[in-house]
């Protein structure tokens, strides 16, 4: 419990650092520099590529019998490519894949490898105030989805068993959040809503499937895109989440 605990700090320190870059610096540099000579928005191209890692730590629970759960922190380490369009303005569709990996010390130190790790999403704007400082609300809806595997030592009927150990992630997150503009810089703020239907099978007649769940569904999530170039084809996406989990994810958009 109390190298869970240590984790969940270390992660949230740093944290702060970034939510500084988001609500400081990303500020700052944005108005060192000259103004956009069109408004922001109108000249970004129809499709939208990013390219991020991000690193994850949340608390999942898993039923190992009837009415008793055993916790864990369930820690990965995601290395994503995205490709959005736009076909309305309101309205983005995307897709998602790369690779992600998973670690759960609690259950018998799995270190699951890197897989293919694919999804997708949609993002709709409900409400835009026009303008060189608009504001925005958004809601996002997504679903990211990766198997595991490793060869585990565990306890089955009071027998050391070393068995193969997969164990399938699917999660899904619906945000909202608030989106408002300085010159090149682009915060945003917001609530999510996250959930697990995960699979954890252990290869022995014994134990079988087992259901992973997540321990909290609520959350804040928080960051910027930080443009770079007058006509606003690139830019730095930084964001952090907080509560329902922990996490860092540092990306770069392109858009043509």
């Amino acid at each position: 419990m109390r190298i869970r605990e240590r984790k969940k700090k270390r992660l949230s320190l740093l944290c702060c650092p970034l939510l500084a870059i988001v609500f400081y610096i990303a500020p700052v540099y944005a108005e060192d520099l000259p103004p956009p000579s069109v408004h922001p928005g109108n000249i970004k191209g129809f499709f939208e590529v990013d390219l991020s890692t991000q690193v994850v730590t949340r608390t999942v629970v898993e039923e190992i019998s009837p009415g008793v759960n055993f916790e864990g922190d369930a820690e990965s380490t995601r290395v994503l490519a995205k490709v959005a369009t736009r076909p309305w303005r309101p309205v983005e569709f995307y897709l998602q894949a790369g690779t992600a990996n998973l670690v759960i010390d609690e259950f018998n130190d799995y270190r699951g490898d890197y897989g293919l790790a694919y999804g997708g999403g949609v993002s709709l704007t409900v409400y835009e105030y026009p303008g060189p400082k608009k504001f925005q609300v958004i809601t996002r809806a997504d679903t990211l989805n990766f198997e595991t595997k490793d060869h585990v030592l565990t306890v089955i009927q009071s027998q050391d068993v070393f068995a193969k150990e997969t164990i399938r992630w699917r999660e899904y997150t619906l945000e909202g959040i608030g989106l408002w503009r300085s010159q090149y810089w682009e915060p945003y703020i917001g609530a999510r809503f996250s959930w697990l239907d995960s699979r954890d099978t252990i290869e022995d007649p014994r134990v079988g499937r087992l259901s992973l769940e997540e321990d909290s569904n609520l959350g804040l999530v928080a960051g910027t895109n930080l443009f770079f170039d007058p006509r606003e084809n690139f830019a730095l996406n930084i964001e952090a989440t907080l509560i329902d989990q922990f996490s860092l994810k540092i990306g770069l958009k392109v858009w043509y």
